[in-house]
């Protein structure tokens, strides 16, 4: 009840530009004369033509439409002005009493039908009813237009698949997660640090925006979700949120191309950079860990703690992943792509009883083992 009063002193606070389209002078003056007294701005038309040209011209928040016309039937106007402005109100008239005129006008588009002759109640009444309607579109398209510059600006903080399942949720997200297998990657820059040393805080941030821009560019287009970054690295997992079969030869394929990527940027940069990337295949439990006034979407377990310690044994510009990585990886199609697998050993890792089958992921196209 609140909103209909406001809405209702807004629209006898403001004026309307309002568009008449009949013929008949004495029906136009009738009209005027009824409404002038609100202080509305008018304007007129006299066949269908003339109206949709007026139409593009004036841009009216309201539309008076008679049903017969010259040149241009009044339903036909209807339609070409529907077309052009979605939002604007249209009142169809008519001198014809056809309860199916009535019915094809607010089928195509109309916001209200009357029948001639005018009663002063009855035109007053339509048009707050008309604008009322007018008022809640055009809120409702400033809404959605201010929830999609929104969404954009959240895109640059959250994943897209993250966003896209915010949107379709009718619920707020919960705090939990499923077990799901997924792959995980880790990557950083090795000797980082030393580096780093070397550059002021804006140098460091500039360098690691520019790598981390096409780096997460290849994992998105792997079908990835960048899960975080840190410092002069990041964790990116596989399916999940957004399932993917062929999760491993994604990551795989994804941290040979990152390889590349970066010794062809070297080649043209400032500064040499060398990348470590550890990849593991394993049950996780992925979804919305922290607390309910905060939380993040990432997967927890031994599998991405795995991965981890694998990325941590790299040396400089060395993709390892595991024996479960290596056994879902379809050889024939990274031969393809000019990479290959090849056995690195088992090595006893960090914080690990047993030792942990590795294999090296080699790459054809360039320098394969690390430097």
């Amino acid at each position: 009840m609140q909103f209909e009063r406001y809405l209702n002193s807004r629209l006898l606070a403001q004026p309307l530009q309002i568009l008449i389209v009949d013929p008949d002078l004495p029906a136009r003056r009738l009209i005027r004369l009824i409404l002038q007294s609100e202080g509305h701005f008018f304007h007129e038309a006299l066949d269908g033509e003339e109206a949709i040209e007026q139409f593009e011209t004036i841009r009216p928040d309201l539309v008076l439409l008679n049903m017969v016309l010259p040149r241009l039937s009044g339903l036909k106007v209807l339609a070409e002005l529907r077309q052009r402005d979605p939002l604007a109100g249209i009142i169809m008239a008519s001198a014809l009493p056809s309860e199916h005129l009535a019915v094809e006008s607010l089928l195509g588009g109309a916001d209200d039908y009357l029948a001639k002759p005018f009663r002063l109640r009855a035109i007053q009444m339509s048009v707050r009813r008309v604008m009322e309607r007018v008022q809640l579109r055009r809120r409702n398209a400033d809404l959605q237009s201010e929830l999609l510059s929104a969404n954009q600006r959240l895109r640059h903080y959250v994943a897209q698949p993250l966003v896209e399942s915010l949107l379709r949720s009718p619920t707020p997200p919960q705090l939990g997660g499923v077990r799901t297998p997924v792959t995980t990657l880790f990557l950083d820059f090795a000797d980082f640090t030393e580096l780093a040393a070397e550059l002021s805080p804006d140098q460091v941030v500039q360098l690691l925006n520019t790598q981390f821009a096409f780096l997460t560019e290849i994992v998105l287009a792997n079908g990835g979700f960048v899960d975080k970054l840190m410092g002069d690295g990041f964790m990116a997992l596989f399916n999940a949120p957004a399932a993917c079969l062929d999760h491993a030869q994604r990551a795989v394929l994804s941290a040979a191309a990152m390889r590349r990527a970066i010794q062809q940027h070297n080649r043209s940069g400032q500064h040499s950079l060398a990348v470590r990337i550890g990849i593991h295949t394993g049950e996780a439990i992925a979804g919305n860990i922290g607390a309910a006034q905060l939380m993040n979407y990432t997967a927890i377990g031994d599998a991405v703690n795995l991965a981890k310690r694998i990325e941590e044994s790299c040396l400089p510009n060395q993709i390892l992943v595991s024996v479960d990585t290596g056994v879902q990886l379809d050889r024939s199609a990274l031969a393809q792509e000019r990479v290959e697998l090849r056995p690195y050993g088992s090595y006893q890792l960090k914080g690990r009883t047993d030792g942990v089958e590795l294999f090296a992921v080699c790459d054809n196209g360039t320098d394969s083992w690390p430097s």
